[in-house]
């Protein structure tokens, strides 16, 4: 990616620049806040070094210089040259140590509680605002990591991402940026770069989240109980009192920040906080985080957030092999807010950060014009250096593991992204098919039109497979969709998302342990299906939206599938596959329904949600008639400060001629490995019924002390004390159609299955150890250990 040059832009406006500096060390200022007022209003802060950059028309111009701890400055000028330098030296404030007063409290604790008395009182009247941002992301790793050397010691910058973005909030949490500029180092894809660190990220805010832990504010509504808010000093400049405020956890339990805040005495919002997260937040690593932010109150009422640095530093060392450093800084600033405007709903629908079109296509006169946080030198320079190693094929950055594995990483990257539906429908294996060769294709036809198709071949069962679909929506925000759909497929009567298609490929092809139930399924359906909520990720370049309703009806025939092979790369030739149920051949005319509400099957999405479905076997069009309902449902609730309770509970009803292929079975591990909510003591399929309730509790402890688990190389995210306790039932009804004797709970003795552990979350930040007792259908408890992967 190209850097503009200034010299190439209109005449008509002025670069307006210079360096801001304390009066009398000379050391460079940042967090100053410019503001221009004349022909056009603007603002920005100054950079890490204590540089600005603005591009206005050339004009009559107030400008102010202000930042905490320093006084105003104030100047008119005449902006009528092509470019104006202007480095302006600031005071600092004279301030005057926190009173000695004999009371109860300290000075920042009756302070702070006006401030939060305040900010209750305007987010109320606080409803959406909309606002510009610019974001910049920026990694830098030791120059091993980074494959080259950028001569600043032993740091290089790895890769930049930047954009401009306008951004959109309404109450209570709704968030959405659209990026209209972007940019990045050439080793960046263009479509990778959907960097938009908005407000969301706002420590006026109750809470801010990081790596999946929330974080309470020094400005929480129960702020007074969690910190120690102590008054250091305050400094006094020719406008207002500025209360600079210490800020400490009363209780190492709970996720909270040291440092300070600035507080205007008069305004009674904040201006500028300093902080750091305390031991009890874990981050990847241990990594150190800091975080920055200034505010600006905006009609002389709400107090916004104006811009943020966060900088975060980790060594992610290897089981004490190697350590590579890795350093990541994010700048943003934010600016031309509207308070309480209109904002159209559809805004809200799309994903949290969507691209416009026109940010597709670099447009340089753009990043001169609305320049608003200059690039520092090394960041400039990493833009050209990064592009001319991916050019040079004898660069440490390409040489020795692009060589070797450049073309594989490039081949398997590219089968992830469209047209492409990825390697797993390319080949895969089971004890059906044997070995499947195949391609996945999926096309963009319009906005609101797309298809897809995949076709494959079966080795050890002879089988052509087929499964085509055309998606159509019905309007611009695709809430409405109707699907059709072809296939000759494989289907499975388990829930395939519990294991999945590469994990059945991995653990049949390497230890002929298969853990799908199989069947024919050769047919057709059409479907519709309206969605609300903001889209959110599910895989790959997938997107759902939280809830739907989907309704559906289809055409099916079924018939039963063979063991077909029995090769597997590391098992005995004595020992097999286990046999794959027969199901009742013929054809099927099925409706069905589905409601769901922040869940989906394939993934968590929410701390609470739920599924329900239900399907109708028509009869005179179908072998048997019958009818199902199924319901999951999940549940995350915090039961202390530092612990929280994970619930999934699950049931299955059946009536009338249930066919095998409808048949429920208990979901477990497999091979000492389990997905989320299984039973980690229970064999595979050891359990089946057409009627079925489970019930997965899992307590997670935390850090038992917070800081102490960290160990390097093993666990230096903290490891986490899960305990867990599980209970499954199945029976079979009188009318179920059972073409080969399964076992159920029910004809046990103890008629239900259940089992209880322990575990240690979070191993190498991405592993969880299980050892799992089952007490029932035993004479002794039987212990079974497994891992996973960590529980977030």
């Amino acid at each position: 990616m190209s850097i503009p040059s200034y010299t190439a832009f209109s005449q008509k406006t002025v670069l307006f620049k210079g360096t801001i500096s304390d009066s009398e060390t000379l050391e460079p200022l940042k967090f100053v806040t410019i503001r221009l007022i004349g022909l056009v209003n603007k603002a920005t802060v100054t950079s890490k070094e204590g540089t600005y950059l603005l591009r206005v028309p050339k004009g009559e111009y107030d400008i102010t210089y202000s930042m905490v701890g320093y006084t105003s400055e104030k100047t008119h000028l005449s902006i009528d040259r092509d470019t104006i330098i202007n480095n302006v030296g600031l005071q600092r404030s004279s301030f005057r140590s926190a009173e000695i007063i004999v009371s109860a409290e300290d000075p920042g604790v009756k302070l702070m509680r006006s401030v939060l008395q305040k900010k209750m009182q305007w987010t109320d009247s606080l409803k959406n605002y909309t606002y510009m941002l610019y974001t910049k992301f920026v990694v830098s790793a030791d120059t091993v990591t980074a494959g080259r050397n950028s001569g600043r010691n032993d740091t290089s910058i790895f890769s930049i991402l930047e954009s401009y973005s306008k951004g959109f909030f309404e109450k209570p949490d709704k968030y959405f940026n659209e990026i209209i500029q972007k940019r990045q180092t050439a080793n960046i894809p263009a479509q990778a770069n959907f960097v938009a660190f908005g407000t969301n990220l706002n420590v006026y805010d109750d809470k801010i989240s990081f790596f999946n832990e929330d974080i309470v504010t020094p400005f929480h509504p129960n702020a007074l109980d969690y910190y120690e808010f102590t008054l250091v000093k305050t400094l006094q400049d020719d406008t207002k009192e500025i209360a600079e405020i210490r800020v400490e956890p009363k209780s190492g339990q709970r996720r909270l920040f040291n440092g300070t805040i600035n507080i205007d005495k008069q305004a009674l919002i904040p201006l500028y906080v300093d902080l750091k997260p305390n031991r009890a937040v874990k981050l990847p690593f241990d990594a150190s985080l800091h975080v920055q932010q200034t505010f600006i109150e905006i009609d002389s009422h709400y107090a916004m957030p104006s811009s943020l640095r966060i900088f975060s530093s980790l060594n992610a060392e290897v089981l004490f092999l190697f350590a590579p450093r890795l350093d990541i800084s994010i700048e943003n600033v934010a600016y031309e807010y509207e308070i309480n405007t209109e904002i159209p709903p559809e805004k809200f629908d799309q994903r949290r950060v969507e691209i416009n079109d026109k940010a597709n296509v670099f447009d340089s006169i753009f990043w001169i014009e609305k320049a608003i946080l200059p690039l520092k030198p090394e960041e400039t320079a990493a833009y050209i250096q990064i592009q001319q190693a991916l050019e040079d094929p004898d660069s440490t950055a390409t040489s020795a593991f692009n060589s070797l594995f450049g073309g594989i990483s490039a081949f398997f990257n590219r089968l992830a992204q469209r047209p492409f539906t990825g390697f797993e429908d390319m080949f895969r294996y089971n004890r059906v098919h044997g070995v499947y060769s195949g391609i996945g294709l999926q096309f963009q036809h319009s906005h609101n039109a797309e298809s897809g198709i995949k076709l494959g071949y079966g080795i050890a069962d002879n089988h052509l497979y087929a499964d085509a679909f055309y998606r159509q929506y019905l309007n611009e925000t695709k809430k409405y969709v109707i699907e059709c759909n072809g296939y000759r497929k494989l289907s499975r009567r388990d829930n395939p998302y519990v294991v999945g298609q590469s994990g059945i490929t991995s653990l049949s092809l390497l230890f002929k342990n298969d853990y799908g139930d199989y069947y024919y399924n050769q047919g057709a359906e059409l479907s519709f299906e309206y969605g609300w909520g903001q889209l959110k990720f599910l895989r790959r370049e997938e997107f759902i939206r939280p809830s739907a309703i989907k309704f559906s009806i289809k055409r099916e025939y079924h018939s039963s599938a063979d063991v077909n092979t029995q090769f597997a790369l590391f098992a005995p030739s004595e020992i097999s596959f286990r046999d794959n149920p027969p199901v009742l051949s013929g054809e099927y005319t099925i409706a069905s329904a589905e409601f769901r509400m922040n869940l989906t099957p394939i993934r968590r999405i929410s701390s609470a949600g739920f599924i329900i479905s239900g399907q109708y076997a028509l009869p005179g069009i179908s072998v048997k008639s019958y009818s199902q309902s199924t319901f999951q449902a999940f549940l995350r609730t915090v039961t202390l400060p530092l612990w929280r309770l994970d619930a999934r509970i699950s049931g299955g009803y059946s009536w009338g001629d249930i066919p095998p292929q409808k048949f429920f079975s208990l979901e477990s591990s497999i091979a000492s490995t389990a997905g989320d909510g299984v039973f980690r003591g229970m064999s595979v399929k050891e359990f089946y019924g057409d009627r079925y309730a489970a019930l997965s509790l899992e307590h997670n402890f935390g850090e038992v002390i917070p800081g102490v688990l960290r160990i390097p190389s093993i666990a230096s995210f903290g490891i986490e004390v899960i305990v867990t306790g599980s209970i499954g039932y199945t029976e079979f009804s009188n009318n179920a159609i059972v073409l080969k004797q399964l076992p159920s709970t029910f004809s046990t003795n103890d008629r239900y299955y259940y089992e209880a552990g322990i575990a240690l979350n979070k191993i190498f930040l991405f592993f969880r150890c299980d050892v799992s007792g089952r007490f029932s259908q035993r004479s002794n408890p039987e212990l079974r250990f497994t891992i996973s992967g960590s529980t977030f």
